[in-house]
């Protein structure tokens, strides 16, 4: 991965840019932001799978092996897509960037918990619940929001 970054934490999101583009009857996937981040697929939908399982599969390693992550730049262009890992890859991001460098002691008291618990969700090994997600959002002074995108 990539070093970290300075995070603008008015609008945080998990969506990562790729440059997807056709050539030789196949779609060639790249992404900007992360190191090893390439793919391909026969078609643009499929090419948009396999980046959204690729980026998955980086960030969960990175989250799980301490490593460095590359918070997601804003790039634009006609070839540029905004790429989403998996919700459990999503949530484990979102709160290791919001939370920086806060103790997960603090996050688990603040949100009547155990640190245990919240170790979990960071690392993307558990699936929490909406409720576990509407308190780590008001014990870290976020507003949680769930969207679906087309």
């Amino acid at each position: 991965m990539s070093k970290n970054v300075d995070v603008d934490m008015s609008r945080l999101r998990a969506l990562y840019p790729a440059r997807i583009w056709p050539e030789d009857g196949v779609y060639y996937v790249q992404f900007s932001d992360i190191e090893n981040g390439f793919t391909f697929g026969e078609s643009l939908i499929e090419a948009k799978e396999m980046a959204a399982d690729v980026l998955s599969s980086l960030l969960s390693s990175a989250l799980a092996h301490n490593e460095p992550i590359v918070f997601p730049q804003q790039t634009e262009g006609k070839d540029i897509y905004l790429i989403a890992p998996n919700a459990k890859v999503q949530v484990a991001l979102l709160l290791h960037f919001t939370r920086a460098n806060l103790p997960l002691e603090q996050v688990a008291t603040a949100m009547g918990s155990t640190w245990q618990a919240i170790q979990k969700i960071e690392p993307s090994q558990a699936n929490p619940t909406l409720s576990q997600l509407q308190k780590v959002a008001q014990a870290l002074g976020k507003e949680l929001v769930i969207e679906f995108r087309g």
